[in-house]
């Protein structure tokens, strides 16, 4: 298996004595500027490429995994954020989720697209790759999206919060999305529940951001193309460990399955530094089991 070194952004409090149990991403104050009440602080890191590994992750074991899924819809359409384009898309990858994981039911919430070119500026019209090592939701915003989209008197037994990452127009050049395997991660003491004062019309409440643990184990795909989509756990309400860490008890239907996925992208040096490097675009997913 190949490797690349590079730099990945953790999270860590703004002195050695300050509590961490208050953090907020404050993007609400001085608009347009976003003040963290943390640091974000950059540790070297090595993050393994699978493209020709025999190493398989999936969902429930790392967390995450990689399907070969041509998508039926119009990608310049879903670059240029088309409604048809993106309606056709999720009913395609609602298939495509309930073949993979038997969920009984879909329901998507978002949809970002993110773009990154070189230019002589170095500024990006286009919301640019996350550089922060995060994780979408905490379980407190995960049980919220779950109730929010369940449908009125719904009962499930057991839901997962999935993003679904798909590169568009064609491969990954840099930029690309690196994947923390949940069974290296101490979620009890690695991860910190991060309140998001966002306008009100901006996604979630609160999040998880993520300290540095030299053990956590990093993995991508090289060149990952428009035909490949990851798949990524934000939250999965029968993981015993992670239920352990966030509740301090066991909820009914734990198993020993994966409940999340730190993740973050990265800048590759031995990747090309010119021109057009990424375009993707990622959905979140509320998975019902009944």
């Amino acid at each position: 298996m190949s490797a690349v070194s590079t730099v990945l952004h953790y999270a860590a409090p703004l002195t050695p004595d300050a509590p961490d149990d208050d953090w907020c991403i404050d993007a609400l104050s001085r608009p347009p500027e976003v003040i963290l009440n943390f640091r974000m602080v950059p540790h070297e890191a090595t993050v393994t490429d699978l493209r020709d590994s025999t190493v398989r992750p999936t969902l429930d074991t790392m967390g995450f995994e990689r399907v070969e899924a041509p998508t039926r819809a119009d990608q310049r359409a879903l670059a240029e954020n088309s409604e048809q384009a993106l309606e056709r898309y999720r009913q395609e990858t609602a298939e495509l989720l309930t073949s993979v994981t038997g969920a009984d039911a879909v329901a998507f919430f978002d949809a970002t697209l993110r773009r990154q070119d070189a230019t002589p500026s170095g500024v990006t019209p286009h919301q640019a790759p996350h550089l922060r090592v995060h994780v979408d939701q905490s379980p407190n915003s995960a049980r919220a999206r779950a109730a929010r989209h369940g449908g009125e008197g719904r009962s499930f037994g057991r839901f997962q919060i999935v993003n679904i990452w798909r590169p568009l127009l064609e491969p990954v050049r840099n930029y690309p999305l690196a994947l923390c395997d949940y069974r290296s991660l101490d979620p009890a003491a690695d991860l910190v529940p991060t309140r998001l004062d966002f306008p009100e019309w901006l996604k979630d409440r609160e999040s998880y951001s993520v300290k540095h643990n030299p053990g956590h184990r990093w993995h991508y795909w090289r060149s990952l193309t428009p035909d490949e989509v990851l798949l990524f756990k934000c939250h999965d309400s029968a993981s015993r460990t992670l239920a352990l860490a966030a509740d301090g008890a066991e909820h009914p239907g734990a198993a020993d399955v994966a409940g999340l996925c730190p993740h973050t992208a990265f800048y590759d040096e031995q990747g090309p530094d010119v021109g057009h490097l990424r375009t993707s675009l990622e959905m979140r997913a509320v998975l019902f089991y009944d």
